[in-house]
């Protein structure tokens, strides 16, 4: 029965969604499936990118004698026999480089469900309310993003076939900067094939979303084509970017958005209640405070904002 109306919330989520939305399960599972695809996706593309690297570069040894040491009397304490230049593999170095994608290939999908889930606590009118109704709302949004996700299976299989075609022409740089730099890019394929994989699969993301929202959360078709056209141009912009979109920023900074966007999303009226009542610790009078619905929002929207950049510092973008 759950996977029936799983199913059918592919095709016909308006009517799959009513009174619906897949349990934590469902949810759990698709997340690992999806985060999975993507990053073996990732992982057979750099291989088919990696395959392509031939030749060899020398550089500087790195464990050779400091300049000048070699001139005096100490020479025989330093290596002054090892040679001034070492080859190094281009190959290694654009496997390497390539490598370093997957983490975020396999981390994005799942920072993109958190954000398309979240949105829905904010434009559904549960924004300025308990934590509770915050969760709640975020759990439908979680599963309506989970099953809008699995369109993006279209991406991952077709990514390893678009960069094969790619590379098959590619003539790498010869230094081990350029050729890191020019392996990466190559994993962001364009063309034909692979803007119309994209533009479908971010199209029937959207579609799902609109239809998902729009029926479990009851607004308007304004306030779930928003969150639809979010939901589109997050996985299809790649398609209309240099690289993808890559930014490449270390994915430390983008994983403790994600987390704190998370944690201050569903948890705003708590930390705004505690955080008043400490600050009037020591004041005569009643200690309990009730915040303002407008004043709880406003900490739901911040977090929300963190959380989209946090999925951009993921190179989401590029990647999901």
């Amino acid at each position: 029965m759950v996977l029936k109306r799983s199913l059918r919330a592919l095709v016909l989520p308006h009517e799959a969604f009513d009174g619906w939305t897949p349990g934590p399960r469902v949810v759990v599972g698709i997340v690992v499936v999806v985060c999975l695809a993507s990053g073996v996706s990732m992982t057979l593309a750099g291989d088919a990118v990696a395959d392509e690297v031939e030749g060899t570069v020398a550089v500087d040894n790195p464990y050779g004698p400091p300049e000048g040491v070699c001139d005096g009397e100490r020479a025989s304490f330093y290596n002054c026999d090892a040679p001034e230049t070492v080859d190094r593999s281009l190959g290694t170095a654009a496997s390497n480089a390539v490598g370093g994608v997957t983490p975020r290939a396999a981390l994005a999908p799942f920072a993109w469900m958190v954000l398309i889930a979240g949105l829905p606590v904010l434009v559904a009118g549960r924004a300025g309310r308990g934590d509770g109704d915050a969760i709640a709302a975020f759990r439908d949004g979680l599963g309506i993003a989970a099953l809008a996700a699995v369109p993006g299976l279209l991406r991952y299989a077709a990514r390893p076939i678009a960069v094969e075609r790619v590379v098959a022409d590619w003539t790498h740089p010869g230094t081990l900067d350029g050729v890191r730099t020019a392996a990466v890019s190559q994993l962001f394929p364009d063309g034909s094939l692979w803007l119309a994989v994209v533009t479908v699969s971010g199209v029937w993301t959207a579609a799902i979303v609109y239809g998902g929202v729009a029926s479990a959360f009851d607004v308007g078709r304004g306030k779930a084509a928003l969150i639809a056209a979010v939901a589109f141009v997050s996985t299809a912009a790649s398609a209309a970017l240099a690289n993808g979109g890559w930014i490449g920023a270390p994915i430390g900074f983008g994983l403790l958005l994600v987390v704190g966007g998370i944690v201050g999303l569903l948890g705003a009226y708590t930390y705004s209640t505690v955080s008043k009542e400490l600050e009037l610790i020591g004041f005569g009078g009643s200690e309990t405070v009730t915040p303002e619905p407008w004043y709880v929002g406003l900490h739901r929207a911040g977090a929300l904002i963190g959380l989209a950049f946090g999925f951009v510092l993921v190179d989401g973008i590029a990647v999901v």
